[in-house]
């Protein structure tokens, strides 16, 4: 068979990422779902996947799909997982001389069926091998999710392919009742005199859409995106600085993965007259550990942390650091804070 990709299985990793710390075992913790009980899930492509259990010797090269996994208390039944993800100190610390591969976007199925793995979780783009795998005996569950409903649909279908249903529903019953929270907050906002925002996404001058993941979020913490009318693609639009200069935003949020700091646009002549700049509402969106603006089990912290940002008066009462490290400790069984993380 034709190797698609690199995919190297790595088998008993030791998982440091939050829940990668808890002492719990899948058998200390109880499953949720009977040993023998035949389930079907629906995964992220509309397929329905049937097991005869819950899924214990698990594969996958979607960095996200670990985070959940440790969120849902499985972190040691992860046989294998993509090279970016293992060399994030936060994610996974794999034995010494475990050799790590360097792309999540290649998947080598002769690997993966010798392997023998209950369930294989793989990224929408890498589906084409499904067939392969399948014609092997091996449970493929494509995961899908690039939205709140798509990362929310992820968590219950994997919470009960893996036996960790109530997990689950405690992940989602905490995302559904910090986003009401939110959106009541915000009723005391007036909706024709939001805070306006401008983002930047891989560079200064690359911003989102309305059809981005980010433009979801800036809405959802009680901002107007300023670029919202650029592009109807899901891509980071380029723009200039008379651009921004021209829109003249309230706020300024800046990515980690942006290559600017919020002192070099505090600094920036060419931007000095923007509300943003002579306010010093220019910030560095956490975090370093995992981006809070992606699709990821973190990303309603970065929900309230922008919240806090755009409207600071009606989010006064909350503490931050607080809620971060609360969340931390209650799905990775450590705090933030222990982990070496800050937030600004």
């Amino acid at each position: 068979m034709k190797k698609i990709a690199k995919f190297l299985i790595l088998v008993l990793i030791v998982c440091t990422f939050g829940a990668c710390n808890k002492s719990t075992t899948a058998s200390t913790q109880g499953a949720n779902a009977a040993d023998n009980r035949e389930i079907t899930v629906t995964d992220g492509a509309g397929r329905k996947i049937k097991l005869s259990k819950p899924a214990e010797k698990i594969l996958t090269n979607y960095p996200i799909a670990v985070q959940i996994l440790c969120a849902l208390g499985k972190q040691n039944n992860i046989l294998g997982a993509d090279g970016n993800v293992i060399k994030d100190p936060l994610t996974f610390s794999p034995k010494s001389g475990t050799n790590k591969v360097s792309s999540a976007n290649e998947m080598n199925v002769e690997q993966i069926v010798a392997s023998k793995p209950d369930l294989v979780i793989m990224q929408k783009k890498n589906q084409k091998i499904v067939p392969s795998l399948e014609k092997s005996n091996i449970k493929v569950f494509v995961a899908n999710a690039e939205s709140l409903d798509e990362l929310e649909s992820t968590v219950k279908n994997l919470g009960i392919a893996v036996g960790r249903e109530k997990q689950s529903h405690e992940f989602m019953n905490y995302y559904a009742k910090t986003l009401n929270s939110i959106d009541n907050k915000l009723k005391a906002v007036d909706q024709n005199n939001r805070p306006k925002v401008y983002m930047a996404g891989g560079a200064m001058y690359s911003t989102p859409g309305k059809n981005m993941f980010q433009n979801s979020l800036i809405k959802l913490a009680g901002g107007v995106n300023v670029a919202e009318s650029l592009s109807e693609s899901a891509k980071w639009s380029q723009v200039s600085a008379e651009q921004v200069i021209n829109w003249n935003p309230d706020v300024i949020i800046l990515t980690q993965y942006c290559g600017v700091k919020p002192q070099d646009v505090l600094n920036n002549p060419t931007l000095k007259d923007i509300n943003a700049v002579k306010n010093k509402k220019v910030y560095l969106m956490p975090s370093k550990m995992s981006a809070w603006d992606m699709p990821c089990p973190q990303t309603i912290l970065g929900i309230m942390w922008l919240s806090k940002k755009i409207n600071p008066q009606v989010f006064k009462d909350i503490d931050i650091m607080e809620e971060v490290n609360d969340f931390y400790q209650k799905f990775y069984g450590t705090t933030y804070t222990k982990l070496g993380g800050n937030v600004d």
